[in-house]
């Protein structure tokens, strides 16, 4: 018998045998399509990164993560819901990180080191370029500032979850967790705004500012559990 045009018989494939099972591809697993995913997301940040938001097509973002253009519209149907997932990727990588960091240092030293990176990163390209896609996404979205009170909404929620287990293993005396944490946000925000408009960015001054804060916060928090203390004793008869 002749071999199929182009080929020779040393050339064709195996032939199963007839008892062997055939092996199908079926779907991805859900390991594989959320790798996949991040697999877009951190090809479209780094596309963003470099060209902006004027220069963001789904072309580009294929290209650089080498899959096809359709796959991304599979799972992100349009520019909107690509950056909505991407803001949201980017936020639980941040707050992965701050968790993380500092997390074998005594509290007040691991906030200082949290507080100067926080600045650091809201004045890097990074930083900057997450405070422009909130923004972009609650212009395009039409609802508001939905998105950057979801943001500060997280970010208190992180705080609130870190002294809770400095509180819970002892280190700390806060009464109020909610409110410190809301306290501790709105000095990061509150200085970030001032030294962009002055200029005071350099690491040396984000580190000088750092110390400052932290020092001064957990003074206070120390002057509240004093408070408490002499409080919670019985008065003298």
């Amino acid at each position: 018998m002749a071999a199929p045009l182009g080929l020779s018989f040393a050339t064709l494939p195996p032939v199963l045998p007839c008892d062997e099972p055939l092996i199908r591809r079926g779907r991805p697993s859900v390991a594989e399509a959320e790798a996949l995913s991040g697999r877009i997301l951190d090809a479209s940040w780094d596309v963003l990164l470099a060209g902006g938001f004027d220069n963001f097509t789904f072309d580009r973002v294929a290209r650089h993560a080498h899959i096809g253009k359709a796959t991304i519209y599979s799972r992100f149907p349009g520019k909107i819901d690509l950056m909505h997932a991407l803001l949201e990727r980017r936020i639980a990588l941040r707050n992965r990180y701050f968790r993380q960091r500092g997390a074998d240092l005594p509290v007040e030293q691991a906030f200082r080191l949290r507080a100067a990176d926080v600045m650091k990163m809201l004045f890097a390209p990074d930083g900057v370029l997450m405070e422009r896609l909130t923004d972009w996404i609650d212009q395009e979205s039409g609802q508001g500032q939905r998105m950057r009170a979801n943001a500060y909404t997280n970010a208190i929620e992180s705080i609130t979850l870190a002294l809770t287990e400095r509180r819970e293993a002892g280190e700390l005396h806060v009464p109020d967790i909610d409110l410190a944490a809301r306290l501790w946000l709105e000095g990061l925000i509150g200085h970030a705004r001032l030294a962009n408009t002055e200029g005071a960015s350099s690491a040396a001054e984000i580190e000088r500012w750092a110390c400052d804060y932290t020092r001064f916060f957990f003074a206070g928090l120390r002057v509240i559990a004093e408070d408490d203390n002499q409080a919670a004793k019985p008065s003298p008869l």
